[in-house]
């Protein structure tokens, strides 16, 4: 037996079968068919020694998540390197804010000192940085480091770090009254508890006192709708969809693997494996042996081994697979939990062109969940490439609606830096970006075509 993975789904071919199989994290609502809500996190708490920590996701793992189901996709990290890239443009200037015939200008400009002090760290590896992460999560954290004169009154901040949003969490002291954010940590947040781990505790950065403290953190955000700490990123909404799109690369490969035809699609809840984990660590305590994740793997693998045992081969006709199904009832909603085993109908040409359907749509979706245009994403309704007005007017349009919020917020550390280092310069630093024309406006010798 042959199992492939992507993530928690999987193909698994046996000698005269194959299924595919997947784990559900969501179990089904009987009442109205509707996901049960994970975004209930905002009032929740956990709590590591002095400090009480706001969970990022309802699991605390929401940057690992869209990391998974974004780098796993196809389609997805190329929009959001398109993305980055408009936001970025020619890369960050220094300017200064005119009123011009009741216009607000950017006059780029560039000083000397100001340059001075960038060049003496890696400020354009800090500011893609931002930029890559506000596209996947639009909030980023910095970690402001001061020079080691601030001790004796000479303030300046040194550099500017980016911190990984897997990476950092909002908190406050207990004993403090007030829900309201006043630290971050930094951890390696992938355990299953914290408080064996090894962390590190800044005050968040305060632009009234951007000296009062030798390292402070900043976490600039887009608010998003009744959330009261961290923003909830776009691409939330289409994780099904990038999931979808996902899957059906691998279905297609195992589809035509050696003419393999899929009999069967598994699905087991997500319930029943966080159960088995317990079972499992519990039986390491009492042997007192370390629990290890593999240990859970091989037993999904012996157990996948069962089920295409079950489901392969004419002599098994007369055998089934038993499992209980669990009702929970959870406020209004009622719950069910358990494994699913549906037929696939053989028909290899209808199969085939449902995938190709389900992948175009998730495209389509994927690519208005992330904002960017399908004639910029180069995701078009009929799989053609779109002309060159639609990608023009595409673009002009993002460039005019998509870039100054993303812009503001990737920004904010550093103006807040400039404001604090050059207070008599009032200077800010943007992206340096030129606006699209038509190449019948643009001299022959400067147009597009003529420069590639």
């Amino acid at each position: 037996m042959n199992i492939e993975y992507v993530g928690r789904d999987a193909i698994i071919q046996a000698e005269n079968m194959a299924f595919t199989y997947q784990v559900a994290s969501m179990p089904r609502v009987l009442e109205d068919g509707n996901r049960i809500s994970d975004l209930d996190f905002n009032g929740r708490q956990d709590f590591i020694d002095d400090y009480r920590v706001y969970p990022y996701g309802a699991n605390n793992d929401l940057p690992d998540l869209i990391k998974g189901v974004v780098q796993n996709n196809s389609l997805a990290p190329g929009i959001l390197t398109k993305s980055s890239g408009m936001l970025w443009g020619d890369g960050p200037l220094l300017y200064k804010e005119i009123i011009e015939d009741r216009k607000v200008i950017r006059d780029w400009q560039d000083n000397s000192t100001v340059r001075a002090w960038l060049n003496n760290w890696d400020y354009e590896a800090y500011l893609l940085q931002m930029s890559i992460d506000y596209q996947h999560m639009q909030g980023v954290f910095t970690k402001y480091e001061l020079a080691r004169g601030s001790r004796l009154g000479n303030n300046f901040i040194h550099h500017l770090e980016g911190i990984e949003p897997s990476k950092a969490r909002l908190a406050s002291l207990r004993s403090s009254n007030s829900p309201k954010a006043t630290h971050i940590i930094t951890n390696d947040w992938s355990f299953a508890t914290p408080l064996s781990m090894d962390y590190k505790v800044y005050d968040k950065f305060d632009f009234n006192r951007p000296f009062a403290f030798k390292n402070s953190i900043l976490y600039s955000n887009k608010y998003s709708f009744c959330t009261d700490y961290y923003t909830i990123p776009d691409l939330y909404g289409s994780i099904e969809w990038l999931r979808r799109s996902t899957a059906t690369p691998l279905i297609l490969k195992a589809y035509a693997k050696n003419s393999m035809n899929l009999a069967y699609h598994v699905i087991s809840p997500q319930a029943y494996w966080d159960a088995k984990e317990e079972e499992i660590k519990d039986e390491c305590i009492k042997k007192g042996v370390p629990y290890d994740k593999k240990m859970l793997y091989e037993y999904e693998a012996k157990l996948l081994k069962t089920v295409s045992d079950v489901l392969s081969g004419e002599e098994n006709a007369g055998k089934y697979w038993h499992t209980k199904k669990i009702i929970d009832a959870n406020g209004h909603n009622i719950i069910e939990h358990g494994w699913e085993i549906k037929i696939i109908d053989q028909k290899a040409k209808e199969f085939v062109e449902s995938q190709i359907l389900v992948s175009d749509r998730a495209d389509r979706a994927v690519s208005a969940g992330i904002g960017l245009n399908g004639a910029l994403g180069n995701v078009s309704e009929s799989g053609r490439s779109d002309g060159g007005s639609e990608q023009l007017y595409a673009l002009k349009n993002y460039m005019a609606t998509s870039v100054n919020i993303p812009e503001m917020i990737v920004m904010k550390a550093m103006n807040y830096a400039l404001r604090a280092n050059f207070p008599g310069l009032d200077l800010k630093m943007g992206f340096y970006r030129i606006q699209p024309e038509k190449e019948q406006n643009v001299a022959p010798k400067d147009r597009f075509k003529n420069n590639v």
